[in-house]
């Protein structure tokens, strides 16, 4: 994550030199994988806020691997959880831990065994039974290279003549932490 930052804030110097199309296509794929978040992983699968067809789904779950907050399954166990049992041992990220430990530091230590244990209880079986939910699973590895890194990388390079630094760094790196951080602040700030 340090190496991600740092490269991030190296990102930053490289926007003068980016084509406008390369920071909006940036833009667009931070909205994209916002949506995979809040709508998909959040809403639709964690709280069942909302019921989806098989085309949205799928749109949903490809947006979220753009995202790389870990997939749909372990996203929405985790956030079950929090919810259940927030600001306990068992919430993954206990704001009661302090502000760092709420926004980032939840990641460099193990889980505690309280979300562990709590989380093998929570009825999952609408996850498992959509079919989109195990597929991403399976394939989380390949449709992250591909959402959150190849795909993003590819297209100023190959539409607009960007070239391949700039897009990789703008398109997918700092475009990439500034969303974990978006999201994180969810935990923390809020």
């Amino acid at each position: 994550l340090g190496l991600l930052h740092a490269a991030a804030l190296y990102a930053l110097a490289l926007v003068p030199a980016a084509r406008p199309l390369t920071l909006l296509w940036a833009y667009f794929c931070f909205l994209l994988n916002a949506l995979g978040v809040t709508a998909g992983a959040h809403r639709l699968w964690s709280h069942r806020s909302y019921k989806a067809k098989l085309p949205l789904r799928i749109f949903l779950a490809a947006a979220n691997s753009m995202a790389f907050q870990n997939d749909i399954f372990e996203w929405a166990r985790d956030h079950r959880v929090h919810h259940k049992y927030s600001e306990t041992d068992a919430d993954p990220h206990n704001a009661r831990r302090g502000f760092f430990f709420s926004h980032i530091g939840w990641l460099f230590v193990r889980k505690h065994q309280d979300v562990i244990e709590k989380g093998r209880k929570l009825d999952l079986t609408d996850l498992l039974a959509d079919p989109v939910v195990r597929f991403q699973r399976k394939y989380y590895k390949i449709t992250v290279a591909l959402m959150c890194f190849l795909i993003p990388t590819m297209v100023p390079w190959c539409f607009w003549g960007e070239s391949l630094w700039n897009s990789y760094f703008l398109a997918s790196i700092l475009r990439y932490t500034i969303s974990l951080n978006v999201t994180w602040l969810v935990n923390s700030a809020a």
